[in-house]
This record gives structure tokens, sequence and C-alpha cells, in this order.
């Protein structure tokens, strides 16, 4: 009895069927697979509607002042200095300040350091040799020079990314190694408070750079930093020991401060994701490489190209859609955007379409209904082959 190959079997007949109900789920799902607790443009966290128009002005306070009195440097544990004694070479040579604060050259009682100035510390030495009868009174004559500053720890809070300690003046071993053989000093300025600024993640876009509190020894100065933004003079003092530093908030977002500058981050972290199939494993999807750094005031629409779901072919990479999981740094509430490509072309100005991207955001790009339909068809291609060879 022969086969009538004319006539499609039940099979086929289900599998076309099958076709025919994934292209239309295809055409009618579009690239959108969930449904989003999204943000509307208008309600967005960055929107200049839902902040005063104006900033309040810097008030008069007596403790305002431009610069700390004394504004130096001051030792800390880890500094490296070289000691010079005249007429005596017994106390010549390369000393750390200990991490308890103190100096110890030979045959001397241990001499307090830290947050001295240089030329403190050798007039102490100095006054020490005698007193200790090491050497003559008058004959005792001290030379100190810095060699190199160590890292240094202050404490950060407020209107920055990531309070908490933060270690400045931090270098590679590598780098050590080199100034210590060749260096002759360190005119290193990354113990000033910027510095401290930018290692806690930056000041956040909310901040209120007119009232930077600096504490030190139970007293609280106010610093005016406005100018390091501004590109004009600005107090940046040296930190010492013990240091903590407040960044008030200023209750509105500020988006000229969203950009690179001496107190914000010179670049971000994202997540980025643009998998048009599923991995299995991290090797398969490039896990190592979906950490990316941007520089900083970035917005969602250059995330999305750095995932490089934006372009070629109009027919299957048009009407993508993006996702961006993002936080409030304001009120710590999660945030989540979705938005089509189009969109974001048609309005990269509006910081509701548009957003600024802060640390640690996640963008992920969503697949044309094209693309969706293209691989539905090629998933049943795979099932119909091995039929056909029945």
């Amino acid at each position: 009895m022969k086969r009538d190959l004319t006539r499609p079997s039940s099979l086929f007949r289900s599998l076309r069927r099958l076709l025919g109900v994934a292209i239309t789920a295809g055409l009618m799902g579009g690239c959108t697979p969930i449904m989003l607790d999204d943000t509307p443009a208008e309600d967005h966290w960055q929107q200049a509607t839902h902040w005063p128009l104006e900033l309040p002005a810097p008030h008069a306070d007596d403790r305002f002042m431009q610069l700390p009195a004394g504004d130096d440097q001051r030792l800390a544990a880890g500094d490296r200095l070289s000691v010079r004694v005249a007429g005596s070479e017994l106390f010549d040579g390369s000393y750390e300040v200990d991490h308890d604060g103190r100096l110890r050259l030979p045959w001397l009682s241990p001499v307090e350091a830290s947050n001295k100035t240089i030329d403190a510390l050798a007039d102490e030495i100095t006054r020490r040799l005698v007193e200790e009868e090491l050497i003559r009174p008058g004959l005792a004559h001290v030379s100190i020079r810095l060699e190199e500053w160590a890292p240094l720890a202050v404490a950060v809070s407020g209107a920055v990314f990531f309070p908490g300690e933060a270690v400045i003046n931090t270098r590679l071993p590598e780098e050590r190694m080199v100034r210590r053989d060749f260096a002759g000093g360190d005119a290193s300025q990354q113990r000033r408070l910027s510095a401290a600024l930018t290692t806690a993640g930056g000041i956040r876009p909310d901040a209120d750079l007119s009232h930077i509190e600096l504490i030190r020894d139970g007293q609280t100065q106010i610093l005016d930093m406005r100018g390091l933004i501004d590109g004009e003079y600005a107090a940046n003092p040296w930190l010492r020991v013990g240091d903590r530093i407040h960044v008030p908030s200023s209750g509105a977002f500020q988006a000229a401060l969203m950009r690179p500058s001496p107190l914000t981050a010179p670049g971000i972290v994202i997540y980025a994701s643009n998998l048009t199939t599923p991995a299995n494993n991290n090797n398969v999807s490039n896990y190592t490489v979906l950490r990316s750094q941007v520089p900083y005031g970035v917005r969602m629409l250059q995330g999305v190209i750095n995932a490089n779901c934006v372009g070629g072919i109009q027919a299957t990479s048009g009407s993508r859609r993006a996702v961006l999981i993002s936080t409030n740094p304001m009120t710590h509430q999660p945030v989540v955007v979705d938005r089509g490509i189009d969109a974001l072309l048609a309005n990269p100005a509006d910081v509701g379409v548009n957003p600024y991207l802060m640390p640690e955001d996640v963008v992920g790009c969503y697949d044309s209904g094209v693309t969706n339909i293209r691989d539905i068809a090629r998933t049943l291609t795979d099932l119909l082959t091995p039929a056909t060879l029945l």
C-alpha cells in the first residue's frame, strides 16, 4: 500500500497550527515578555517638576570659613621620613611613623608624630635629644625630609554614593617601590577633602556643596566647595587623622552636578545585558564583560548603546525596548524604567524619558517582535526537521 505524499499528515497539520499560534503570539507579545512596574516619564524622580526651582542660598554662619585655621599637611601613621642629625650619624636613617602615631629613633624614647607638621616634629626631636642628654645643648640640629605620605582613613557621611570609611592616597605596591627608589619627596594631592569625597563614590546630585561639614577635634567647620564645580577657588583643606566629613542634602536633584568633576567619581559601574538567546552558563554569556565602566553623567541612552542594543538592520532591530533598574539615591527606593529605544532616540534631553545613570545601575534590552518571530520559526524548524526523516 502506497503512502499519499501529497496529503499532509495529522502531525504536520498540528505543527502548522502551532506555527501560526507562535507567530501570532510573537506579534502580539512584541518585545516585552513581562509586565513591568514601570515609572512614567512625568513621575521620574529626576524631573525638575519634583524639586524647588531655586536652591536655598548659603546662610550666614559664624562657623563658616574658606579654610580651616592652620591648613597644612600633618603627619599620620605610615608616613615615611628621612631624618638627619648634624654631627651624629647614629640617628640618621629612613623611618616610618608607627601604627600608634609615634616615631622611634635609636636610643631615643618614642616621639609623638601624629598630627604634627614636619617642622614641629623636627623641633620636638631636637628638644628630646638634648633633654635625654644624647647631644649637648646648641649642637642638636635635626633635618627631616618627607619621603612618602601614607594612606589616610577618614569618615564620610551624607549625600555621597558610598558613605563610610574612605581610605585616601592609596597606591599600588609597585608604585610605592618605584617612589622609594627614585623619588625625593611627595607632592601628592590625594589627602585633601575632595579626594575623600571621590573615594566615597562622589557627591550625589542632591548634595549641598555650600555647607560641607568638616568635624575636627570636636569642632565643626562649614566649607563652601561650589568653586570646584564652577572652576573657581574653593576651600579644599588637607585632612588629618580623625577627621569626619558630612555632606548635607539640598533636597533637590541638580543636573549641574551630573558630570565628572573634582568632587564626583570619574566613572561609574553599570551592568548591561543584551542576550538574544539565554545562556546556559557564564562562559557562554560572557558574564565578565557585562560589568562596564562609563563616565559619570551619562544617561540611559548611552547605557543602552554601550550594551549594543542600538543599530543593526532596521527590520529586525527596530522597535526594541530597554529596561533600566536603578535606585533613587535620596530615598533608596528601587526605580524601574521601561522605554522604547525609539523614544530614547527621540527624547534624549528629557530626564523622565532618558534619565541619568546612577552607580550600580542595570540596563537590559529586549529583542524586537521580528526577532522573536524569527527565533520561534527557528525553534519550530528544529522540531520539524526530525519529523521529515520519519
